[in-house]
Protein backbone atom coordinates (compact mmCIF):
# COMPACT_ATOMS: atom_id res chain seq x y z
CA UNK A 1 0.00 0.00 0.00
CA UNK A 2 2.76 2.65 0.78
CA UNK A 3 4.54 1.28 -2.10
CA UNK A 4 1.58 2.55 -3.96
CA UNK A 5 1.06 5.90 -2.48
CA UNK A 6 4.71 6.58 -3.30
CA UNK A 7 4.13 5.48 -7.29
CA UNK A 8 1.10 7.94 -6.99
CA UNK A 9 3.13 10.50 -5.09
CA UNK A 10 5.94 10.45 -7.85
CA UNK A 11 4.02 10.28 -10.55
CA UNK A 12 1.98 13.67 -9.37
CA UNK A 13 5.23 15.09 -8.89
CA UNK A 14 6.43 14.40 -12.68
CA UNK A 15 2.79 15.72 -13.89
CA UNK A 16 3.50 18.92 -12.09
CA UNK A 17 7.16 19.47 -13.35
CA UNK A 18 6.34 18.09 -16.33
CA UNK A 19 3.78 21.14 -16.74
CA UNK A 20 5.77 23.75 -14.66
CA UNK A 21 9.00 23.12 -17.38
CA UNK A 22 6.17 23.13 -20.62
CA UNK A 23 4.89 26.63 -18.88
CA UNK A 24 8.81 27.80 -18.49
CA UNK A 25 9.73 26.78 -22.26
CA UNK A 26 6.31 28.68 -23.62
CA UNK A 27 7.68 31.80 -20.91
CA UNK A 28 11.19 31.45 -22.48
CA UNK A 29 9.78 30.99 -26.40
CA UNK A 30 11.58 34.06 -29.09
CA UNK A 31 11.61 37.62 -28.40
CA UNK A 32 9.32 39.00 -31.26
CA UNK A 33 10.75 42.36 -32.27
CA UNK A 34 8.22 44.40 -34.71
CA UNK A 35 10.42 46.40 -37.10
CA UNK A 36 8.42 49.00 -39.43
CA UNK A 37 9.61 50.72 -42.53
CA UNK A 38 8.87 52.14 -45.40
CA UNK A 39 9.83 50.44 -48.57
CA UNK A 40 8.05 53.21 -51.14
CA UNK A 41 8.08 56.83 -51.65
CA UNK A 42 11.09 59.51 -51.02
CA UNK A 43 12.25 58.04 -48.09
CA UNK A 44 12.60 54.33 -49.37
CA UNK A 45 15.99 53.45 -49.89
CA UNK A 46 16.67 55.00 -45.96
CA UNK A 47 13.96 52.65 -44.88
CA UNK A 48 15.32 49.46 -46.43
CA UNK A 49 18.95 50.32 -45.35
CA UNK A 50 17.80 51.11 -41.97
CA UNK A 51 16.31 47.56 -42.02
CA UNK A 52 19.63 45.99 -43.24
CA UNK A 53 21.67 47.55 -40.43
CA UNK A 54 19.23 46.42 -37.70
CA UNK A 55 19.10 42.65 -39.20
CA UNK A 56 22.77 42.55 -39.33
CA UNK A 57 23.45 43.04 -35.97
CA UNK A 58 21.33 40.58 -34.61
CA UNK A 59 22.63 38.05 -37.15
CA UNK A 60 26.04 39.09 -35.66
CA UNK A 61 25.35 38.00 -32.38
CA UNK A 62 23.01 34.90 -33.47
CA UNK A 63 19.94 35.99 -33.48
CA UNK A 64 19.81 35.79 -29.86
CA UNK A 65 20.80 38.27 -26.85
CA UNK A 66 20.41 36.89 -22.92
CA UNK A 67 20.26 33.28 -24.01
CA UNK A 68 17.19 33.92 -25.91
CA UNK A 69 16.06 33.50 -29.73
CA UNK A 70 14.97 36.52 -31.45
CA UNK A 71 12.13 36.56 -34.09
CA UNK A 72 11.57 39.95 -36.20
CA UNK A 73 8.21 40.69 -37.45
CA UNK A 74 8.53 43.11 -40.54
CA UNK A 75 5.86 45.47 -41.44
CA UNK A 76 6.11 48.21 -44.56
CA UNK A 77 4.14 49.52 -47.46
CA UNK A 78 2.53 53.03 -46.76
CA UNK A 79 4.41 53.48 -43.32
CA UNK A 80 5.02 57.02 -44.36
CA UNK A 81 1.25 57.98 -43.78
CA UNK A 82 0.69 58.45 -40.04
CA UNK A 83 -2.97 56.18 -40.06
CA UNK A 84 -0.99 53.34 -41.53
CA UNK A 85 2.08 53.34 -39.45
CA UNK A 86 -0.31 53.12 -36.62
CA UNK A 87 -2.55 50.51 -38.38
CA UNK A 88 0.88 48.42 -38.36
CA UNK A 89 1.83 48.80 -34.95
CA UNK A 90 -1.44 48.10 -33.92
CA UNK A 91 -0.91 44.67 -35.93
CA UNK A 92 2.40 43.81 -34.63
CA UNK A 93 0.97 44.22 -30.70
CA UNK A 94 -2.40 42.82 -31.22
CA UNK A 95 -1.98 39.91 -33.18
CA UNK A 96 1.78 39.00 -33.51
CA UNK A 97 2.40 39.69 -29.93
CA UNK A 98 5.61 41.38 -30.31
CA UNK A 99 7.76 42.32 -27.15
CA UNK A 100 9.39 45.64 -28.52
CA UNK A 101 8.70 47.94 -31.83
CA UNK A 102 11.31 49.76 -33.64
CA UNK A 103 11.99 51.14 -36.89
CA UNK A 104 10.22 54.58 -38.27
CA UNK A 105 11.74 56.83 -40.66
CA UNK A 106 8.80 59.90 -41.02
CA UNK A 107 8.22 61.98 -37.65
CA UNK A 108 4.67 61.86 -38.46
CA UNK A 109 4.22 58.21 -38.20
CA UNK A 110 5.78 58.74 -35.29
CA UNK A 111 4.23 60.96 -33.31
CA UNK A 112 0.65 59.36 -34.25
CA UNK A 113 1.84 56.25 -32.69
CA UNK A 114 2.96 57.90 -29.34
CA UNK A 115 -0.10 57.39 -27.31
CA UNK A 116 -0.66 53.48 -28.71
CA UNK A 117 2.73 52.78 -27.74
CA UNK A 118 2.40 54.14 -24.27
CA UNK A 119 -0.88 53.12 -23.62
CA UNK A 120 -0.14 49.27 -24.44
CA UNK A 121 3.37 49.96 -22.55
CA UNK A 122 5.28 48.57 -24.91
CA UNK A 123 8.90 49.33 -25.51
CA UNK A 124 9.89 51.53 -28.60
CA UNK A 125 12.93 51.74 -29.92
CA UNK A 126 13.24 54.70 -32.92
CA UNK A 127 15.96 54.18 -35.15
CA UNK A 128 15.87 57.60 -37.32
CA UNK A 129 12.20 59.24 -37.03
CA UNK A 130 13.64 62.42 -35.07
CA UNK A 131 10.81 64.74 -33.56
CA UNK A 132 12.19 66.50 -30.65
CA UNK A 133 8.83 65.99 -28.76
CA UNK A 134 9.07 62.01 -28.54
CA UNK A 135 12.66 62.62 -26.17
CA UNK A 136 11.62 65.99 -24.86
CA UNK A 137 8.06 67.56 -23.87
CA UNK A 138 6.03 64.15 -25.14
CA UNK A 139 9.09 62.08 -23.50
CA UNK A 140 7.79 58.53 -22.03
CA UNK A 141 9.86 55.73 -20.29
CA UNK A 142 8.54 53.52 -22.97
CA UNK A 143 10.26 55.77 -26.30
CA UNK A 144 14.00 55.43 -27.23
CA UNK A 145 15.83 56.44 -29.81
CA UNK A 146 19.04 55.53 -31.41
CA UNK A 147 19.68 58.22 -33.92
CA UNK A 148 19.51 62.23 -32.97
CA UNK A 149 16.43 64.05 -32.38
CA UNK A 150 15.47 66.60 -34.69
CA UNK A 151 17.65 69.91 -34.21
CA UNK A 152 19.99 67.87 -32.27
CA UNK A 153 22.52 68.18 -35.81
CA UNK A 154 21.27 71.33 -36.90
CA UNK A 155 22.62 73.45 -33.84
CA UNK A 156 26.36 72.40 -34.14
CA UNK A 157 26.03 73.66 -38.21
CA UNK A 158 24.59 77.11 -37.08
CA UNK A 159 27.93 77.59 -34.52
CA UNK A 160 30.24 76.00 -37.53
CA UNK A 161 29.26 78.32 -40.24
CA UNK A 162 28.90 80.99 -38.04
CA UNK A 163 33.13 80.36 -37.46
CA UNK A 164 33.14 80.37 -41.16
CA UNK A 165 32.51 83.88 -41.72
CA UNK A 166 29.29 83.47 -42.96
CA UNK A 167 26.50 86.36 -41.65
CA UNK A 168 23.62 86.25 -44.29
CA UNK A 169 21.65 82.61 -44.61
CA UNK A 170 18.51 81.42 -46.49
CA UNK A 171 16.93 78.57 -45.30
CA UNK A 172 15.44 75.71 -47.26
CA UNK A 173 13.60 72.80 -45.83
CA UNK A 174 10.97 70.41 -46.67
CA UNK A 175 7.72 71.25 -45.28
CA UNK A 176 6.92 68.55 -42.30
CA UNK A 177 8.09 68.11 -38.92
CA UNK A 178 11.49 66.64 -39.27
CA UNK A 179 12.32 70.17 -42.25
CA UNK A 180 11.16 72.72 -39.79
CA UNK A 181 13.09 70.89 -36.81
CA UNK A 182 16.49 70.37 -38.27
CA UNK A 183 16.61 74.11 -39.79
CA UNK A 184 15.31 75.34 -37.10
CA UNK A 185 18.36 74.09 -35.06
CA UNK A 186 20.64 75.73 -37.44
CA UNK A 187 18.73 78.95 -37.47
CA UNK A 188 18.70 79.29 -33.84
CA UNK A 189 22.39 78.68 -33.18
CA UNK A 190 23.51 80.74 -36.40
CA UNK A 191 21.25 83.33 -35.19
CA UNK A 192 22.13 83.56 -31.51
CA UNK A 193 26.21 84.07 -32.74
CA UNK A 194 25.06 87.05 -34.45
CA UNK A 195 24.15 85.57 -38.15
CA UNK A 196 20.98 86.56 -39.84
CA UNK A 197 18.39 84.46 -41.85
CA UNK A 198 17.39 86.76 -44.57
CA UNK A 199 14.78 84.14 -46.66
CA UNK A 200 12.77 80.83 -45.47
CA UNK A 201 11.45 78.42 -48.03
CA UNK A 202 9.89 75.45 -47.83
CA UNK A 203 9.16 73.03 -50.50
CA UNK A 204 6.32 70.13 -49.91
CA UNK A 205 8.10 66.50 -49.29
CA UNK A 206 7.99 65.00 -52.51
CA UNK A 207 8.53 68.03 -54.79
CA UNK A 208 8.92 66.75 -58.46
CA UNK A 209 10.70 70.18 -59.01
CA UNK A 210 12.56 72.86 -56.88
CA UNK A 211 12.82 75.38 -59.36
CA UNK A 212 10.11 77.99 -58.49
CA UNK A 213 11.93 77.62 -55.06
CA UNK A 214 15.62 77.93 -56.35
CA UNK A 215 14.63 80.46 -58.51
CA UNK A 216 14.02 82.59 -55.52
CA UNK A 217 16.95 82.14 -53.53
CA UNK A 218 18.36 85.25 -52.64
CA UNK A 219 21.37 85.82 -54.28
CA UNK A 220 22.96 88.07 -51.51
CA UNK A 221 23.21 85.26 -49.05
CA UNK A 222 26.19 83.99 -47.46
CA UNK A 223 25.05 80.82 -47.58
CA UNK A 224 22.29 78.43 -48.26
CA UNK A 225 21.35 75.81 -45.36
CA UNK A 226 19.01 72.88 -46.29
CA UNK A 227 17.63 69.89 -44.96
CA UNK A 228 16.08 67.70 -47.80
CA UNK A 229 16.62 63.56 -47.74
CA UNK A 230 15.79 60.61 -49.89
CA UNK A 231 15.33 61.36 -53.69
CA UNK A 232 14.36 64.50 -52.28
CA UNK A 233 18.08 65.58 -51.48
CA UNK A 234 18.82 63.75 -55.31
CA UNK A 235 16.90 66.23 -57.21
CA UNK A 236 17.74 69.47 -54.77
CA UNK A 237 21.40 69.49 -55.22
CA UNK A 238 21.29 68.24 -59.35
CA UNK A 239 19.00 71.31 -59.53
CA UNK A 240 21.29 73.92 -57.47
CA UNK A 241 23.75 73.27 -59.80
CA UNK A 242 21.44 73.45 -62.90
CA UNK A 243 20.42 77.15 -62.17
CA UNK A 244 24.09 78.23 -61.71
CA UNK A 245 24.50 78.63 -57.76
CA UNK A 246 26.98 75.98 -56.87
CA UNK A 247 30.16 77.77 -56.41
CA UNK A 248 28.36 80.75 -56.23
CA UNK A 249 26.43 80.08 -52.76
CA UNK A 250 27.87 77.64 -50.46
CA UNK A 251 25.37 75.00 -49.64
CA UNK A 252 25.24 72.89 -46.14
CA UNK A 253 22.60 70.95 -44.32
CA UNK A 254 22.29 69.19 -41.25
CA UNK A 255 21.55 65.54 -41.72
CA UNK A 256 20.70 63.67 -45.15
CA UNK A 257 21.19 66.00 -48.02
CA UNK A 258 24.88 63.97 -49.32
CA UNK A 259 23.43 60.42 -47.48
CA UNK A 260 25.25 57.83 -49.54
CA UNK A 261 21.88 56.67 -50.92
CA UNK A 262 22.09 59.42 -53.02
CA UNK A 263 25.89 60.73 -53.27
CA UNK A 264 26.80 58.70 -56.03
CA UNK A 265 23.70 60.15 -58.54
CA UNK A 266 24.93 63.53 -57.32
CA UNK A 267 28.08 63.12 -58.85
CA UNK A 268 30.35 66.36 -59.25
CA UNK A 269 27.09 68.87 -58.44
CA UNK A 270 27.83 67.33 -54.30
CA UNK A 271 31.29 68.33 -54.27
CA UNK A 272 32.31 70.92 -51.44
CA UNK A 273 28.85 70.40 -49.73
CA UNK A 274 29.42 70.73 -46.02
CA UNK A 275 26.75 68.51 -43.73
CA UNK A 276 26.70 67.30 -39.80
CA UNK A 277 25.80 64.26 -38.96
CA UNK A 278 27.23 61.61 -36.04
CA UNK A 279 28.02 59.21 -38.46
CA UNK A 280 29.80 59.01 -42.07
CA UNK A 281 31.00 56.04 -44.25
CA UNK A 282 34.58 57.68 -45.03
CA UNK A 283 34.69 57.55 -40.78
CA UNK A 284 38.23 56.60 -39.98
CA UNK A 285 37.90 53.92 -37.04
CA UNK A 286 38.08 50.27 -36.72
CA UNK A 287 34.67 49.79 -35.38
CA UNK A 288 33.31 51.74 -38.87
CA UNK A 289 35.79 49.94 -40.81
CA UNK A 290 34.61 46.50 -39.45
CA UNK A 291 30.72 47.65 -39.64
CA UNK A 292 31.30 48.87 -43.20
CA UNK A 293 33.11 45.56 -44.66
CA UNK A 294 30.26 43.43 -42.75
CA UNK A 295 27.70 44.99 -44.35
CA UNK A 296 28.84 44.82 -48.16
CA UNK A 297 29.47 41.31 -47.61
CA UNK A 298 26.16 40.74 -46.53
CA UNK A 299 23.66 43.53 -48.43
CA UNK A 300 26.09 43.63 -51.54
CA UNK A 301 26.25 47.42 -51.05
CA UNK A 302 27.50 50.28 -48.77
CA UNK A 303 25.80 51.19 -45.36
CA UNK A 304 24.18 54.36 -45.43
CA UNK A 305 23.02 56.30 -42.26
CA UNK A 306 19.93 54.62 -42.07
CA UNK A 307 21.95 51.34 -41.98
CA UNK A 308 24.13 53.00 -39.54
CA UNK A 309 21.63 54.04 -37.00
CA UNK A 310 19.80 50.91 -37.65
CA UNK A 311 22.65 48.93 -36.32
CA UNK A 312 22.58 50.70 -33.44
CA UNK A 313 19.26 50.51 -32.59
CA UNK A 314 19.55 46.99 -32.43
CA UNK A 315 22.86 47.00 -30.52
CA UNK A 316 21.39 48.79 -27.50
CA UNK A 317 18.02 46.43 -27.86
CA UNK A 318 20.30 43.53 -27.62
CA UNK A 319 22.49 44.72 -24.56
CA UNK A 320 19.73 46.01 -22.49
CA UNK A 321 18.61 42.21 -22.90
CA UNK A 322 21.57 40.81 -22.11
CA UNK A 323 21.49 42.57 -18.80
CA UNK A 324 18.38 41.23 -17.96
CA UNK A 325 19.19 37.40 -18.82
CA UNK A 326 16.75 38.00 -21.50
CA UNK A 327 13.96 38.10 -19.27
CA UNK A 328 11.60 41.06 -21.39
CA UNK A 329 8.51 39.63 -19.61
CA UNK A 330 10.07 41.99 -16.68
CA UNK A 331 9.16 44.91 -18.88
CA UNK A 332 9.98 47.60 -16.16
CA UNK A 333 14.19 45.61 -15.57
CA UNK A 334 14.18 46.07 -19.38
CA UNK A 335 13.30 49.64 -19.60
CA UNK A 336 15.82 49.95 -16.59
CA UNK A 337 18.51 48.30 -18.77
CA UNK A 338 17.54 50.50 -21.86
CA UNK A 339 18.41 53.21 -20.17
CA UNK A 340 21.55 52.59 -19.22
CA UNK A 341 22.79 51.40 -22.40
CA UNK A 342 26.61 52.86 -23.95
CA UNK A 343 27.37 50.80 -26.92
CA UNK A 344 30.30 51.17 -29.44
CA UNK A 345 28.43 52.34 -32.58
CA UNK A 346 29.88 52.80 -35.80
CA UNK A 347 29.77 56.00 -35.46
CA UNK A 348 31.36 56.16 -32.22
CA UNK A 349 30.58 55.36 -28.39
CA UNK A 350 26.74 56.54 -27.62
CA UNK A 351 24.79 56.69 -24.33
CA UNK A 352 21.45 57.94 -23.66
CA UNK A 353 20.37 61.41 -22.04
CA UNK A 354 17.89 61.38 -19.07
CA UNK A 355 15.04 61.72 -22.07
CA UNK A 356 15.99 58.51 -23.81
CA UNK A 357 18.09 60.27 -26.83
CA UNK A 358 21.48 60.07 -27.61
CA UNK A 359 24.41 62.02 -26.96
CA UNK A 360 26.94 61.39 -29.39
CA UNK A 361 29.75 63.40 -31.31
CA UNK A 362 28.47 65.28 -34.44
CA UNK A 363 30.95 65.20 -37.62
CA UNK A 364 31.58 68.16 -39.69
CA UNK A 365 31.88 66.35 -43.09
CA UNK A 366 32.88 67.40 -46.59
CA UNK A 367 31.62 66.04 -49.48
CA UNK A 368 35.00 65.39 -51.97
CA UNK A 369 36.54 63.13 -54.25
CA UNK A 370 39.17 60.31 -52.89
CA UNK A 371 40.30 57.18 -54.97
CA UNK A 372 37.68 58.14 -57.76
CA UNK A 373 34.78 58.06 -55.35
CA UNK A 374 32.57 60.70 -53.57
CA UNK A 375 32.63 60.35 -50.11
CA UNK A 376 31.52 62.72 -47.00
CA UNK A 377 35.02 63.53 -45.47
CA UNK A 378 34.76 64.61 -41.57
CA UNK A 379 36.58 67.93 -41.21
CA UNK A 380 35.78 68.20 -37.84
CA UNK A 381 33.75 67.01 -35.47
CA UNK A 382 31.27 68.23 -32.19
CA UNK A 383 31.78 65.84 -29.03
CA UNK A 384 29.46 65.01 -26.78
CA UNK A 385 26.61 66.38 -28.68
CA UNK A 386 22.95 66.42 -26.55
CA UNK A 387 19.80 67.33 -28.55
CA UNK A 388 19.61 70.09 -26.22
CA UNK A 389 22.64 71.54 -27.51
CA UNK A 390 24.08 74.10 -24.63
CA UNK A 391 21.48 75.10 -22.85
CA UNK A 392 19.78 73.34 -20.10
CA UNK A 393 16.64 70.72 -20.85
CA UNK A 394 14.24 72.93 -19.14
CA UNK A 395 15.94 76.20 -20.56
CA UNK A 396 15.34 74.85 -24.40
CA UNK A 397 11.98 73.17 -23.78
CA UNK A 398 10.85 76.68 -22.86
CA UNK A 399 11.71 77.93 -26.03
CA UNK A 400 8.93 78.59 -28.82
CA UNK A 401 9.27 74.87 -30.81
CA UNK A 402 10.69 74.70 -34.24
CA UNK A 403 7.91 74.14 -35.75
CA UNK A 404 6.05 77.37 -34.38
CA UNK A 405 9.08 78.96 -35.72
CA UNK A 406 8.58 77.91 -39.16
CA UNK A 407 8.37 81.40 -41.01
CA UNK A 408 9.66 83.37 -38.07
CA UNK A 409 13.48 82.93 -38.38
CA UNK A 410 13.90 85.47 -41.33
CA UNK A 411 14.82 89.17 -40.48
Amino acid sequence: MQAMRRRVIVGLLLLVGGVWLLGSAEAKGPIKIGFIYPDSGPFAQVGIDMRDGFSLYLAEVGNKAGGRAIELVFETKGTNKPDEGLTKARKLVERDRVHILAGLVATPVAVAMRSYVVSQKVPFMLTIAAANDLTQKLRSEYIFRSSWSGSQNGHPLGDWAYKQGYRKAVIVASDYGAGHEMIGGFARVFTEAGGQVIQELYPPVGAPDFAPYLTQVRRDADVVAVFFGGSDALRFVNQYAEYGLKGKIPLVGPVAVTDETVLPRQGDNALGIVTTHPWSAALDTPGNKRFFKAYEARHQRAPTLGSETGYAGAQMIAQALEAIKGNIENKEAFLAALEKVEVDAPRGKVRLDAYHNPIETVYVRKVERKDGALQNSVIDSYPNVSQFWKWSPEAHMAMPGYQEMKGKWAR
